[in-house]
């Protein structure tokens, strides 16, 4: 960055602790060298409120705000190119030198871990009442690794829906498996939602409409941010 140059107004972060996304892009953006000021939206419930207002309603973050646009979860790469946006005057090139070194995603993490919560639940539950049909859980098993890491994938980078093609079939992989072996153990035998048939294969399709449609929303949701961009 020019020393020359007068600096641009700092932007606003809105994050939460605990989001590997949030500490990700405020590393991120302490590398490019733009100022920030923070907000921690469960601290201040006037910064909750000033984001479910940029967002629609909802509390995704990190959410940047730079002058009169409203970034949910950008990159930030992004995040320059709408201060140049904003502040011609303080151009500031966005160039993958201003990116920082790349790391391993949070989502990586946060998906897996996601999904073995899940399905540690429905083990526990399923081995605590086995004549109970825990219908959704199949479902959720198999949607979480894809949902999160739908949820948490930068709109300019060219694997992210293979990273959640993945996933979706990673989690579908885990809810296969966890319903196997409930069957073999005698831990599946609670009645289906019909009435009849079989409580395995009812496991199995709801774990692979659960993958299916997070997935779908993984892509689309990337699918309207490209169009955003």
């Amino acid at each position: 960055m020019d020393p020359s140059r007068t600096p641009p107004p700092p932007v606003e972060v809105l994050w939460r602790p605990g989001c590997p996304f949030c500490s990700s892009l405020r590393r991120g953006l302490r590398h490019a060298g733009v100022a920030t000021v923070e907000h921690d939206i469960w601290a201040s419930p006037a910064a909750a409120a000033r984001l479910r207002e940029v967002t629609g309603g909802d509390e995704i973050v990190p959410t940047v705000i730079v002058g009169a646009q409203s970034l949910v979860n950008p990159s930030v790469r992004q995040v320059l190119r709408a201060l140049e946006t904003e502040y011609p005057e303080h151009h500031q090139e966005a160039s993958a030198a201003d990116e920082p070194p790349a790391g391993p995603s949070g989502a990586g993490f946060a998906g897996p871990v996601w999904t073995a919560v899940v399905t540690a639940a429905w083990l526990v539950l399923a081995g605590w009442q086995p004549s109970t049909t825990w219908h959704l859980a199949p479902l959720l098993v198999a949607a979480a690794w894809p949902w999160v890491v739908g949820q948490h994938q930068s709109p300019d980078d060219p694997s992210a829906r293979r990273r959640i093609v993945v996933a979706a079939v990673a989690g579908l992989t885990v809810a296969s498996l966890a319903t196997g072996a409930l069957a073999a153990i005698g831990h599946l035998e609670g009645p289906t939602w019909t009435g009849s048939g079989s409580t395995v294969a009812e496991a199995l399709l709801l774990a692979g409409a659960g993958s299916l449609l997070a997935m779908v929303a993984g892509l689309a949701r990337t699918v309207r941010r490209v169009a955003r961009d």
